[in-house]
């Protein structure tokens, strides 16, 4: 498993991304905590956040990929896997399917995770 060595809110990692360049160094492998945060402060417009959200990282995909950059987005609460992803939160359903799509999953160390591309050609 990757280690991740810078950790960043994800509102300072959002900041980031709107740079007109990408800060963070080649072969970085950035940890971004506090998506379900973000989303429960703006309830219940969940659908508006979430999409800027998926397009700011639509947005920045390339350069991301072209420094070879890896992020970690960390969910505090419990992810569900129905119809649609989703995490429950706070005792809220957060509609994380608008940003990630649906991800294939698989075991790491006993955790299920979650993984997801983004580019050009995501929805």
């Amino acid at each position: 498993m990757v280690r991740f060595t810078e950790s960043l809110g994800m509102l300072d990692f959002l900041r980031e991304l709107e740079q007109e360049e990408i800060p963070f160094s080649r072969n970085a492998c950035i940890r971004a905590e506090g998506l379900e945060e973000v989303l429960y402060a703006v309830r219940p417009d969940y659908h508006g956040m979430a999409i800027r959200i998926r397009n700011l990282l639509n947005k920045a995909a390339n350069d991301l990929s072209k420094k070879l950059i890896t992020v970690q987005i960390v969910f505090k609460g419990k992810l569900e896997r129905g119809a649609t992803l989703r995490s429950l939160y706070r005792g809220e359903e957060l509609p994380v399917h608008i940003i990630f799509g649906t991800p294939t999953s698989s075991e790491i160390d006993g955790t299920t995770v979650y993984r997801v591309s983004f580019g050009l050609t995501s929805p």
